[in-house]
């Protein structure tokens, strides 16, 4: 396969990835990996030289698709941490309404 029909695979595998993404985070990680080897690959084949006028269009798409993918994430992070908080406030709540701490107990011994 020469490098320009490979390059023009590489980029519509990625593109369609981006296009899957259902906007949960384990589609998010796993349109990442998956994508990550092929960015390897184009990173190759960019330092072999291969010309890019034609695939600009599908490039910035790549581009602008993997901006919006990034953002749902941290939308998603935020919102996870947040929840966190809320738990994290919630223990400490029943921590202060229920004691676990025990005060010492006294024994007289001349009764």
């Amino acid at each position: 396969m020469g490098p320009d029909l490979e390059l023009e695979r590489i980029i519509d595998e990625i593109l369609k990835d981006l296009a899957s993404f259902d906007g949960s985070v384990e589609k998010g990680i796993e349109i990442i990996q998956a994508n990550e080897v092929r960015m390897e690959r184009l990173k190759e084949l960019f330092a072999e030289g291969v010309d890019l006028g034609s695939y600009e269009e599908k490039l910035r798409e790549i581009v602008e698709k993997q901006k919006e993918l990034v953002e749902a994430l941290k939308g998603e992070r935020v919102a996870l941490l947040n929840k966190l908080k809320q738990l994290n406030m919630k223990n400490k709540v029943v921590d202060n309404y229920m004691s676990t701490r025990l005060d010492p107990i006294f024994v007289d011994k001349d009764l």
